[in-house]
């Protein structure tokens, strides 16, 4: 039976890491969708296969163009061509190929010269049939529970996505900060050698100041590594191949009046109603009969429950310190604005270097990119608590 069985129960993990590097052949632009034409509107088909990635667009990019996704719809479609929707349909299929491995076995004669052979052939045979029964006896699935197990992968690979495009933004920014601190390398290389020439510095003191600089240079290049890495990964999840070249538009701001609308103790009901892996426990209660299969999937809702409503807590949580972050950045970078404009001050009246003011700039552009930073660890905070809230929640 393909191992539907098992395959459901542990095939999450591998559609959920097999989809990161899964390979698309054309981009959106030219790869057919997942859904037919009259699914969606011209203007959205037009926006979906255009050359530009935009974040709002990655839930709907994912659906079309994803291959994980794509490959589960055509086994769900399978599934339920082979063996149908309810669960009856399935214990069904279950008893015919059974009853088809039984009515094909040939028992030997004992004078058989291969009868050894045929009688293990046999009894392999037999096992094979009667553990198809037993898997009819105690079957859950139905073709929903696919559909919900698949669905749940499709919605994480859209975490993983938005994920990606943070991200790909963030790693912009720490390729600015490094930029930044080779151009405080090689500050600190021509100062270094000024005063060794002057005898102020001696030869250690210039080496040191050009292995900061070397360090420097090679956390550039691993910053532009990491952009281009997690581009390729951002393209191929999204229906482009890894070396096409879209425009990715920025991550949208945080909207701090977002934090002002959760409440984990008022969400935790639609957090419930929407998980994921609560409805396909509450779907397998449904199908089971068994006293003891039932009590078991009960403890499991229960347990479910209780871990959802911890989940959508600490993810709370979690906004509030990521918004406490970010409030840190901002003050942090106002300090060091007036710390410039009063150096710049005294730089008029004489009273300061440009050297100072250089470095000084140089702080303030690195808060600056702290800020930015802060705002997109801030926003996907806020991602995942709303994710909790609409089906993701860790029951783990």
């Amino acid at each position: 039976m393909k191992n539907w069985k098992r395959g459901v129960c542990a095939g999450m993990a591998v559609v959920m890491c097999a989809s990161v590097w899964s390979a698309f052949i054309y981009k959106p632009g030219t790869a057919l969708g997942a859904s037919p034409e009259f699914a969606r509107s011209e203007e959205e088909w037009a926006r979906l296969r255009d050359n530009v990635l935009e974040y709002d667009e990655l839930e709907d990019l994912i659906a079309e163009y994803n291959t994980t996704v794509q490959t589960n719809q055509l086994d769900l479609n399978e599934f339920k061509r082979k063996y149908g929707d309810t669960k009856e349909d399935v214990s069904n299929k279950y008893r015919e190929m059974a009853e088809e491995i039984y009515s094909s076995i040939d028992y030997p004669d004992a004078d058989d010269m291969m009868y050894g052979m045929v009688v293990n052939s046999v009894l392999m045979a037999e096992i094979q049939a009667k553990n198809m029964l037993e898997q009819a006896d105690e079957n859950l699935e139905d073709s929903e529970i696919i559909y919900l197990g698949y669905k749940q992968a499709e919605k994480t690979l859209v975490t993983v996505a938005q994920t990606n495009m943070i991200n790909y933004e963030k790693n912009q920014l720490q390729l600015q900060q490094a930029e930044l601190a080779v151009l405080q390398a090689e500050r600190g290389v021509t100062g270094a050698m000024t005063r060794q020439a002057n005898g102020l510095a001696t030869q250690v003191e210039v080496l040191n100041a050009k292995e900061s600089l070397l360090t420097a240079q090679r956390n550039r290049e691993s910053a532009l590594s990491s952009i281009e890495t997690v581009r390729q990964k951002l393209l191929v999840m999204t229906g482009w191949k890894y070396d096409d070249q879209p425009e990715i538009r920025q991550v949208p701001k945080s909207d701090m009046e977002r934090i002002a609308r959760m409440n984990p103790y008022e969400d935790r009901e639609a957090a419930m109603e929407n998980n994921y892996a609560l409805k396909i426990n509450r779907k397998k209660l449904a199908n089971a009969t068994n006293q003891n299969v039932i009590d078991s999937i009960n403890k499991d809702i229960a347990d479910n429950e209780q871990k959802i409503g911890s989940s959508l807590v600490t993810s709370y949580q979690n906004v509030l310190a990521a918004k406490l972050a970010y409030d840190q950045a901002a003050a942090e970078l106002e300090l060091e604005r007036r710390n410039l404009r009063s150096l710049e001050i005294n730089y008029q009246h004489g009273n300061a270097s440009r050297t100072e003011v250089e470095s000084q700039r140089d702080v303030v552009k690195g808060k600056e990119i702290a800020i930015e930073i802060a705002d997109l660890n801030l926003f996907q905070i806020m991602e995942t608590y709303d994710w909790a809230v609409n089906g993701l929640a860790s029951v783990s």
